[in-house]
């Protein structure tokens, strides 16, 4: 080594630290290359256990086929963005599945073999540019025998599902036969005589999806072929039918509850085969206060910003226009943005609904899916009952100034409403004792639910109703329904989200990866409400001042002023006050800005001088270290 001289000791160590640095990347390449730091603050780029749980449960093996069309990631790119976030979500999906799931990345030129596959799945094509060029973002997911689940194209606004999304899909292909819904119904939703015994149409749309399959109204134990009970206006419900429902839930079922106060379809159904329309409303109360759930068939709430408008009879034989605040159309505002089931619809009609809550000291989770806005009220049943006032209702409402919970997602371990077993006397279909079944039953008997439960409970019924969410027009001679509402989608994506596993249950929504500058629009909102007043009273004073300024400038024929001495020294006051008036203004704007310019200030200042200053303090407290260790070291020799 004596003999090397220095310079040829540096190229070789050069050479050296070049061969490290690749070998180094080369390496951590093949060994790191699933391992993740995610430091955002939702995170985003972290799978949630439930989708562990589901890939993990993968038998079969399924191919993703990614069509990304890298023309779009290059005129907008924020899809390719996006896109870059829905690839690393794919591959992790493939890496944690063990080998399962095989991900394909295909960039469908215009023309080619690839945009016809793509056509062919059933991927929407979006033109580009005004030559015509399709541009394809979508999945196409298959598995083994060939079952096919297609996002045709990914869509922003649903970034915050997308993982639900993703996940659902493997679900659904790991598992490809139709989950069987057992239709307890207490109304004729599955065969209506109104209709000639066709079903409803919420119906029909169930059967797309899922086997629906009817369950008797009175029965002793829920046939073990049903995945998920779909209970519609239970009334006059036997202690029998009860425990039924309740040992179901128990042993894991999931459910789908809907109550009412006061039925209409019900009360109508009643008048049209000439019956007395008796008790209208529906409950469950035995079990619900057994789970720790609050509900009255007394009250239904009325919302008057949601309240529809109706035409009725006035005084004097007038027609008079209000607001019915029985009836209500409910909004995005009024539904839970983080639950898959609601998030994405846009309008829900009701009648007459009723309200939830959890009871105090109950142990269970109650999640709100639909509520009313602030200005609800509790209204007694009996005023809707008979012959409703929606004048009178409106007269007397009065605002409790919170909202209500009409739909709600329960979660946690439910107890018995039969702590001595089951009802004492079972019959078989005869009419008879049948000791067999109660023996059965007893030794069948659950005290609390074996995992904890999932169920939705809706306390409104005619929201089922063709009415509530269908319009019918004539198209050449044929009627053609037209949903008017979100209905029928509500009750679809309850049931699929509730029919998924508990893993897929468990998914809520995740963060954007695009995110806004909140706290600069969060000032900026707060200055405009100091400020804006102010500004706009500026502004109509400045215009003011103009028309007066207008007003005395007037000129002959040869363009020269006609102004009397007192109207000269009136115009000058004018624009004297139009100079003040737009310094006021300038100040005015100024405000609305101060507070985000200083923010942005500060920003700037942490990251252009902050981390410098940083290091050079660091470098100056190192250096003073070093130089009073030299000296201790020259103290000491």
């Amino acid at each position: 080594m004596k003999t090397i001289d220095k310079g040829k000791l540096g190229i070789i160590a050069g050479v050296l630290a070049v061969i490290l640095f690749f070998a180094v990347n080369i390496v951590s390449g093949i060994t790191l290359k699933s391992a993740r730091l995610d430091l955002t603050e939702n995170g985003l780029y972290t799978l949630s256990d439930g989708t562990k749980e589901v890939l993990a449960s993968i038998e079969e093996p399924i191919i993703y086929r990614f069509y990304a069309s890298r023309s779009l990631a290059e005129a907008a790119p924020a899809y390719g963005e996006f896109m870059n976030r829905v690839r690393e979500l794919l591959e992790q999906y493939a890496s944690l599945s063990g080998g399962k799931i095989q991900l394909e990345v295909i960039n469908p030129e215009p023309y080619s073999v690839e945009e016809d596959q793509a056509v062919g799945y059933g991927l929407q094509g979006v033109q580009l540019d005004s030559g015509g060029e399709q541009v394809y973002f979508g999945l196409v997911a298959t598995n083994s025998t060939d079952d096919q689940q297609v996002i045709p194209f990914f869509d922003m606004q649903r970034e915050r599902y997308l993982e639900y999304d993703l996940t659902r899909q493997v679900f659904n292909l790991a598992n490809p036969e139709k989950k069987v819904v057992g239709l307890m119904a207490y109304l004729p939703i599955d065969a209506d005589p109104a209709k000639q015994y066709k079903p409803w149409a919420v119906t029909e749309q169930m059967e797309e999806f899922f086997q629906v399959k009817p369950v008797g109204l009175q029965v002793k134990r829920i046939p073990d072929d049903i995945d998920l009970l779909m209970i519609v206006h239970p009334k006059a419900v036997s202690e029998d039918t009860q425990y039924a429902i309740e040992q179901f839930i128990l042993r894991g079922g999931r459910a789908m509850i809907f109550v009412d106060p006061h039925s209409e379809v019900d009360s109508e159904l009643a008048a049209a085969m000439r019956q007395p329309a008796g008790n209208t409303g529906s409950d469950l109360h035995k079990l619900f206060d057994a789970w720790g759930i609050e509900y009255t068939p007394e009250k239904f709430v009325g919302d008057r910003e949601a309240a529809a408008r109706v035409e009725v009879p006035g005084s004097g034989g007038r027609r008079v226009v209000t607001d019915y605040v029985s009836w209500i159309g409910l909004g995005p505002q009024n539904f839970n943005s983080d639950d898959v089931t609601t998030a994405d619809l846009n309008r829900i009609f009701m009648a007459g609904a009723g309200y939830l809550s959890k009871k105090d000291g109950a142990d269970i989770e109650v999640t709100p899916l639909i509520t009313t806005g602030e200005h609800a009220m509790r209204i007694d049943t009996a005023k809707v009952r008979m012959q409703p006032d929606p004048v009178q209702l409106l007269r007397d409402f009065k605002s409790e100034a919170h909202p209500f919970t009409i739909a709600a997602r329960i979660h946690g371990t439910l107890k018995t409403a039969f702590p001595d077993g089951p009802p004492e006397k079972a019959e078989d279909k005869d009419g008879k004792d049948d000791a067999e079944l109660l023996k059965k039953l007893e030794n069948e008997h659950l005290y609390d639910s074996a995992s904890p439960a999932n169920l939705i409970v809706v306390a409104d019924v005619d929201m089922l109703a063709d009415r509530s969410w269908l319009q019918f027009q004539n198209f050449f001679g044929r009627q053609v329904a037209v949903p008017t509402a979100n209905n029928a989608a509500f009750v679809v994506n309850s049931l699929d989200n509730l029919l998924g596993s508990n893993a897929l249950i468990g998914l809520r929504s995740r963060g954007l990866s695009l995110r806004p500058f909140t706290r600069v629009e969060a000032l900026k909102n707060a200055a405009e409400r100091e400020y804006s007043e102010t500004e706009q009273n500026l502004q109509q004073k400045m215009k003011d001042t103009q028309a007066k300024i207008g007003k005395l400038d007037t000129t002959d024929s040869e363009g020269q002023a006609i102004l009397t001495d007192d109207q000269k020294q009136t115009l000058q006051k004018f624009r004297a006050e139009l100079i003040d008036i737009r310094q006021q203004l300038r100040e005015v704007q100024h405000n609305l800005r101060k507070d985000i310019d200083a923010l942005d200030t500060w920003l700037k200042i942490l990251n252009i001088w902050a981390v410098p200053a940083v290091v050079c303090v660091v470098a100056i407290v190192m250096a003073w270290i070093r130089r009073r260790r030299y000296r201790q070291r020259s103290f000491n020799a």
